[in-house]
C-alpha cells in the first residue's frame, strides 16, 4: 500500500513540477510570432475598411491641422506612385477591381482635374489583432486607396474621386 502511495506522490510532484516550469516560461514575444507569420492575439477585424483625410482643406480647422502635422503627405503619395511605376506594387481600379497598367495610372495623372497635390484622402483595408496578455494592438494594411479632391469651378470641395488602390505585399 505504501508503494502505491509513494508512486501517487511522485506522479503528483512530477505534474506540479511540469506545471510550474511551464508557468515560469516567458511568453513568446510578438517578434517571434511575426517571424513565424502569425499575428499575436485575437482577431478583432478580419478586414476593416475605413477612410482617413490626409489633407486639411479648411485653413480654420486647427484640429485637423494638428492631427496631420506629423504626416508627410507628399512623400507618402510619391512613394505609392513610385512603387507602381517601378513595378514594386500594382495599381487596381476601384470601380472594377482589375489590375491597371502603368499607362492607365499615367492617364490618371494626366487628367485635367488630377494632381498629386490634390490627393487628400486614403482608404485602408486592414486586419486588426489585439493581444490582451501584452496589451498590444496590431494593424496590418492590406491595401490603400488614393482619392483626390473633386473641386467646383470656383474651387469649392465637392467631394473626392478614387484614383486607384494599391495592394500591400503579404
Amino acid at each position: 500500500m505504501n508503494k502505491h502511495k509513494h508512486i501517487k506522490h511522485m506522479v503528483f510532484f512530477t505534474m506540479c513540477l511540469i506545471v510550474l516550469i511551464q508557468a515560469c516560461k516567458e511568453p513568446a514575444s510578438s517578434t517571434n510570432a511575426s517571424n513565424r507569420g502569425a499575428t499575436p492575439g485575437i482577431c478583432l477585424a478580419d478586414t476593416i475598411i475605413y477612410p482617413t483625410l490626409i489633407k486639411n482643406s479648411d485653413p480654420n480647422d486647427k484640429w485637423t491641422e494638428q492631427c496631420l502635422s506629423r504626416f508627410d503627405r507628399e512623400l507618402f503619395v510619391d512613394k505609392l506612385f513610385d512603387a507602381v511605376y517601378e513595378h514594386k506594387a500594382r495599381a487596381y481600379s476601384y470601380a472594377t477591381n482589375k489590375e491597371m497598367s502603368i499607362s492607365e495610372v499615367k492617364d490618371i495623372e494626366n487628367q485635367e482635374d488630377f494632381s498629386r497635390d490634390k490627393v487628400a484622402k486614403l482608404q485602408f483595408w486592414e486586419s486588426w489583432h489585439f493581444d490582451e496578455q501584452q496589451f498590444i494592438m496590431t494593424k496590418k494594411v492590406h491595401a490603400v486607396l488614393i482619392a483626390y479632391e473633386y473641386l467646383s469651378e470656383d474651387g469649392d470641395l465637392l467631394g473626392y474621386k478614387a484614383a486607384f488602390y494599391v495592394k500591400m505585399k503579404e
